[in-house]
């Protein structure tokens, strides 16, 4: 697993495939496996497929201190150059769609086209609101993760479950670490509206509805500041990777494979 030295950080990334380059960029989590792992054989018969670990992710070394979106963007930057030469299709999801639309509007030479997933433009009052309920649980992480499963699942999903247990599943991979802690106060720090409208890249803006973590109209808002953007909605809650994956890699590859 190739490692880079980005400012106070040690960055891992994993390459898998062949094909033209593609980049996939995790948000709130332990890191881009837990995110994407699920997906990257299926990119992989088209791609070349790049999943990095930023800061905040378990496999990141750095100094522990606050992340900023401008400095997870730089890490963005130095794994593609690091990777390829060329540019790249370049995926990102929930803060993760943040990451990449900074990425995209500080280095316009490295990214072909841009997917920020669940992504925004900044934390609103209920967004705050939200995170700030869920930091609150920090100190125990069944409830931690209880409230992070119920915003980040749509009911439909989590009706499908097998009962309580299994809920209880997903909320024990959700754990309050000190990496999803800087990460999501770093979700309400959110602010990108200066950098939006200088994404050249052609865009596809992909957004879940109902999504109870990053509301739908964080995406419709990051579509409406992007020149030169689409837009597509899922019937799914906020982790559309885990409820629609098939779905989600097939117009992922009709986008960036299509002239």
């Amino acid at each position: 697993m190739p490692t880079i030295s980005v400012g106070n950080a040690r960055i891992k990334y994993e390459v898998t495939g062949s094909g033209p380059s593609l980049v996939l960029v995790h948000g709130v989590g332990k890191g881009g496996h837990s995110a994407f792992g699920h997906l990257v054989e299926e990119f992989a018969k088209r791609n070349t497929v790049i999943v990095p670990d930023l800061s905040g992710s378990e496999a990141a070394e750095d100094d522990g201190g606050d992340l900023t979106i401008e400095g997870l963007a730089e890490e963005v930057s130095a794994v593609i150059a690091d990777a390829t030469t060329e540019p790249v299709d370049l995926v990102g999801f929930s803060l993760g769609g943040a990451v990449v639309a900074a990425a995209a509007a500080l280095h316009p030479e490295q990214v072909r086209r841009l997917i920020p997933v669940g992504g925004l433009v900044h934390a609103d009052t209920y967004m705050k609101n939200l995170i700030g309920l869920t930091l609150s649980q920090k100190h125990d992480p069944v409830a931690f993760g209880r409230v992070l499963t119920t915003t980040a699942f749509s009911p439909k999903y989590i009706n499908s479950l097998d009962g309580v247990d299994d809920v209880l599943k997903l909320g024990a991979e959700l754990s309050p670490s000190n990496g999803r802690i800087r990460q999501l106060e770093l979700l309400v720090r959110v602010d990108i509206r200066d950098l939006v409208g200088k994404v050249r890249a052609e865009t596809l803006v992909v957004a879940a509805n109902p999504d109870a973590a990053v509301p739908t109209e964080h995406s419709r808002e990051l579509h409406a500041g992007i020149p030169n953007s689409s837009y597509h909605e899922f019937d799914s809650g906020h982790m559309v990777l885990f409820e629609q994956p098939l779905e989600f890699v097939k117009l992922v590859n009709e986008f960036i494979h299509r002239p």
